[in-house]
């Protein structure tokens, strides 16, 4: 209780707090200011079934329980005890399971597949937090499930590396004791990255592979070949994954169809129409992209657009922010300013991480005296209009480059009269506020801002939906899944496969949880079993669910304020002793804390007395819940809240 009042002590700036004595003495009241293949073994000492036995679902009412920690790396792995078992598989039966990104558009993409005891997981992605999170840092997808079966799971299959596709490995490796990772050089090299600040690195398998080869690899059980698609980081991969069953697949990743691509090759449709005249059993497709007609706009578009800024800026500095991940917008304007006499200069610990890691890999071609990391004295002797600044922060993010130089915070740059904004990016859903909120500070300080509704400074990387129907021609599947979005754009996805001849009967709409079998005819078959996800949330260094009893109080609290009460009594008549000491937070107005306080506190010494004197033997935990509930109906009813209370009972 008192690390609980200490939180609000630390967090609050201000509340009020007052004593009934306050009342008694009529005193003015105060205001208060306040692991490689061989980790350390996970326990495993409960009975262990068959591998996938029938499902025993939990008790609704049993409390939640966590799986025991790992005990390497520097963030939390620990997931709930959930007390499911997978249902058997059949034999020559595939399986797959959507873990995340099927109930949330670009977010915490993962799918699990399955031949018979052996398991393959794609893709390990996070959510950032939204207004449901209260202050938790982000969202990974729930394995709760799979930390039973870590000795099944023979590998990660990654398609690129952006943060909703691998920001959960961290987290998620350990918890499963660090399966192998396969993907193409470009994310490995970013994940290694990541490994390594986790202190995992030492601990984790990494097999590059080159997704302009055909070469199949050995997932367990299933053969898995990469092939070239393109988005807003280069090195993407789609999958086509053969199962041991007959069944196959191809899974799109995140994709878009580009002609003429900044750096990369354009995605290698003559491979993908070779694998889809292999009989696909099914199309796992991007939906992210679906609200968009007609096709996507290439980057080449977007770099003659930002050459035309670039070269007619001739006052105050160019700052263009943008993705970090997004290498060919870095390096088409290293380019830019190469031949237009220009100089570019990194700002934001992501973009120069990022930039560090493409450089070293290859995939970014820089002359060294083009560009450098920002600081006053890189810039020294540069005029300003001479200066282009890449930074991050497009979605508005608060601790970001751009975010600080908005409010005056930046060590290196203060936006002045004449500076010009460019925003190469789309706005993220949910991040709206964000981005308009930084854009009006900018221009308060004088910028002039530039976004992609003033002229072709950003394309998406995600399929529209022409460049959709292409990819359902070219596979020619038997199923149409469509996979990363929630409802609204899956159904939007779906719709756009009816307009090529597909029926209802041949999609799978399914969110995360689902279970679809495949037989070795290919026909399918949906379990009504469904594997209990839940939001997990990482907080700080702790790990929890969306639902839990920390998020709740958060609610209660920001909804209605905290309300604290301290009963100090006789340990052995249990009479009150002095007055009752009564503290709020976020609860009472300053001009009628006084009134409320009081009407407060005599309810409160009421609610004690009649309870001790009818139920003398009471125990303290059921005295709690009748104040408790005593107070919460006062409450409600005198002034229409509803606050968190916390009645304390002190014997001395």
């Amino acid at each position: 209780m008192q690390d609980f009042l200490d939180e609000l002590d630390n967090e609050l700036d201000g509340g009020e707090s007052v004593s009934e004595a306050d009342f008694v003495e009529q005193k003015q009241p105060k205001p208060a200011v306040s692991e490689q293949r061989k980790p350390t073994p996970p326990v495993k000492n409960q009975p262990r079934q068959k591998t996938f036995s029938k499902n025993k679902p939990d008790s609704k009412n049993r409390p939640e329980t966590f799986v025991p920690q790992k005990n390497f790396g520097t963030f939390v792995s620990r997931f709930p005890d959930v007390k499911f078992y997978l249902p058997t598989l059949r034999d020559k039966y595939t399986r797959f399971i959507p873990i995340g990104g099927n109930n949330e558009t670009g977010a915490k993409n993962m799918g699990m597949f399955q031949y018979g005891d052996d398991i393959m997981l794609v893709d390990c992605g996070v959510q950032f937090a939204d207004m449901d999170m209260l202050g938790a840092n982000y969202s990974v997808p729930d394995v709760s499930f799979l930390t039973k079966y870590t000795k099944n799971i023979k590998g990660f299959v990654i398609t690129h590396a952006h943060l909703d596709h691998i920001g959960a490995l961290k987290h998620i490796l350990p918890a499963l004791d660090m399966p192998v990772l396969y993907g193409t050089r470009l994310t490995l090299g970013i994940i290694r990255k990541w490994l390594e600040e986790a202190k995992l690195l030492d601990k984790a398998t990494l097999i590059e592979v080159d997704a302009g080869s055909d070469k199949k690899w050995d997932v367990g059980p299933f053969k898995v070949e990469f092939f070239r698609v393109n988005h807003s980081v280069p090195d993407c991969a789609g999958l086509y994954i053969e199962s041991p069953g007959g069944a196959k697949f191809v899974h799109t990743g995140d994709f878009k169809i580009d002609f003429t691509p900044a750096i990369d090759a354009p995605a290698d449709l003559t491979r993908i129409s070779e694998i889809g005249r292999r009989g696909i059993t099914m199309l796992l497709s991007d939906s992210t992209g679906s609200s968009r007609k007609g096709f996507s706009m290439s980057e080449k578009n977007v770099g003659e657009a930002l050459e035309k800024i670039v070269s007619e800026h001739t006052r105050g500095r160019l700052i263009i922010a943008s993705f970090s991940s997004w290498i060919s917008r870095i390096q088409q304007l290293i380019d830019i300013c190469d031949k237009h006499g220009k100089y570019i200069f990194l700002s934001g610990r992501s973009m120069v991480e990022n930039v560090a890691i493409a450089k070293e890999l290859g995939y970014l071609k820089v002359k060294e005296h083009i560009m450098k990391k920002m600081t006053p004295k890189n810039t020294e002797g540069i005029p300003p209009h001479k200066q282009v600044i890449i930074t991050t922060g497009s979605q508005g993010e608060q601790f970001s480059a751009l975010a600080r130089m908005a409010v005056g915070q930046h060590n290196s740059i203060e936006i002045v009269q004449g500076d010009t904004v460019v925003f190469s990016s789309s706005v993220v859903p949910g991040n709206e506020k964000s981005v308009v909120g930084i854009i009006n500070k900018l221009i308060k300080l004088g910028a002039n801002v530039i976004t992609k509704d003033d002229g072709e400074v950003h394309t998406g990387g995600h399929a529209f939906q022409e460049e959709q129907k292409i990819m359902i021609n070219l596979v020619h599947p038997k199923y149409f899944m469509p996979i990363y979005g929630d409802l609204y754009f899956r159904t939007l996805h779906k719709n756009t496969a009816k307009t090529i001849g597909y029926k209802e009967e041949d999609m799978v709409m399914i969110e995360n949880g689902h279970i679809v079998d495949f037989a070795p005819d290919g026909n399918l078959f949906r379990s009504r079993i469904k594997v209990p996800i839940q939001d997990i949330i990482i907080d700080g260094h702790g790990m929890g669910t969306l639902g839990s009893h920390v998020l709740k109080a958060r609610e209660k609290m920001m909804n209605s304020g905290v309300l604290v009460l301290v009963y100090k009594v006789d340990k052995r008549t249990r009479a009150l002793l002095g007055h009752i000491k009564l503290e709020t937070r976020g609860l009472v107005y300053l001009e009628e804390v006084r009134d409320i306080h009081r009407m407060i506190i005599k309810k409160a010494r009421d609610s004690y007395e009649h309870t001790v004197k009818d139920v003398p033997d009471i125990e303290e935990k059921d005295l709690i819940k009748v104040l408790r509930s005593d107070l919460e109906t006062f409450v409600s009813k005198r002034i229409d809240r509803e606050p968190m209370i916390i009645p304390m009972v002190v014997e001395v």
